[in-house]
């Protein structure tokens, strides 16, 4: 569940707001985000990208394999879902955030 998320996550993934969290990077020259996309009739997509730092600084494009590396995916049909894949891949709630207070860069 994402009871125990705070109020504001938790309306922002309800408003359809996408959510990421930056994560360790498997590389150096690399950075990672765990991304919650939220889609219709409350299911959620999740996704572990990293993006090589070059991209980033220069804010050139990118794309699976030039530049972005898909780590792991995974759909969740509902909120407890959700909150069980993210403690899986071991995100914490207080890492999440609102995309535009991050670099994210998708």
């Amino acid at each position: 569940m994402t009871d125990d998320w705070p109020l504001a996550l938790r309306t922002a993934l309800r408003r359809g707001r996408l959510i990421v969290a930056e994560v360790p990077a498997a590389a150096a020259g690399r950075r990672a985000w765990v991304a919650v996309y939220p889609l219709p009739e409350g299911a959620f997509t999740v996704l572990h990208r990293e993006f090589d730092n070059t991209y980033i600084d220069n804010d050139w494009c990118f794309g699976p394999d030039d530049g972005m590396t898909e780590a792991r995916s995974a759909r969740a049909g509902d909120e407890g879902r959700l909150g069980r894949i993210l403690r899986e891949w071991g995100v914490s709630p207080d890492q999440l955030t609102y995309a535009h207070r991050t670099d994210y860069p998708v």
